[in-house]
């Protein structure tokens, strides 16, 4: 039973480096964690694992163990002999439960919580990785209506069959039931305005708010207005406060009938 249990110390070394397989691990991390005497001897290699990691040549791996192992405890006999390190192994009594059936429970709860622990940590990387993806594909669904309505907008604007009305500053295009206005030389705002469109109902005179926009730094703008333009008698502009207006509040730049 020593003889085994002395072995299991000697592993210490190798748990220290973190050179053991998982299974193995976990067996010296139960008996360390109930083993007071592999638990100093744990915590005065450390230290010693970590200076031998950082200065190996080579990678530290269990294909390497023995040779780490050997250049640990050389490294530890070095500080014993220093008088910087106490490492000793006092003769102990432990329970019989211990080494036998004891020993592989602790081993199989350690090994179980190390699996829990990574599933839990693999399910919350899925977890990320799908937040992730459905929002990219919110994203990528978003670009591809953009994309659409501006090949429909390009197609509007450049159609043959599309009416256009010459208004200020730019155009009013009609286009089957799709309304847009095109500038090219806006005149720039001050700060806390904005270009408002309206559109006038057929049959009535007040105008509906629509959109809000700016000119680009040249002037250039090109709006699509959220309107049934077979239901439109006419459009208008005008200079609003930024947030837009309920009714006009300024002449209009221009008011065009749609006929």
């Amino acid at each position: 039973m020593n003889g085994d249990r002395e072995k299991l110390l000697d592993s210490v070394a190798l748990y220290a480096l973190g050179v053991l397989p998982r299974e193995e691990a976990a067996l010296i991390a139960a008996f360390i964690a109930n083993d007071d005497e592999a638990m100093r001897e744990y915590l005065d290699l450390r230290a010693a694992a970590d200076v031998v990691a950082q200065t190996a040549e080579e990678p530290v791996d269990s294909t390497r163990s023995a040779r780490m192992k050997e250049r640990l405890m050389a490294r530890v006999r070095a500080d014993v002999a220093a008088g910087t390190t106490a490492r000793t192994r006092p003769a102990a009594t432990y329970a019989a439960w211990w080494w036998g059936t004891g020993l592989a429970a602790a081993a199989a709860v350690v090994f179980s919580v190390v699996t829990v622990a990574q599933d839990v940590t693999l399910r919350g990387d899925l977890a990320t990785a799908q937040r992730r993806n459905a929002t990219l594909a919110t994203q990528l669904a978003q670009n591809d209506r953009v994309a659409a309505q501006d090949r429909r907008t390009l197609t509007d604007l450049l159609a043959p069959d599309a009416k256009r009305y010459d208004v200020a500053a730019g155009t009013v295009i009609l286009r089957r039931d799709r309304l847009y206005f095109t500038f090219t030389k806006l005149p720039p705002l001050p700060r806390g305005r904005v270009y408002q469109a309206w559109t006038i109902p057929k049959g009535q005179k007040n105008p509906v708010p629509s959109v809000t926009f700016l000119p680009n730094a040249d002037g250039v703008a090109v709006v699509a207005l959220p309107a049934d333009a077979t239901r439109v008698g006419a459009v208008a502009l005008s200079v609003e406060p930024e947030g837009g207006s309920k009714a006009p509040t300024t002449t209009p730049t221009f008011v065009r009938p749609l006929t």
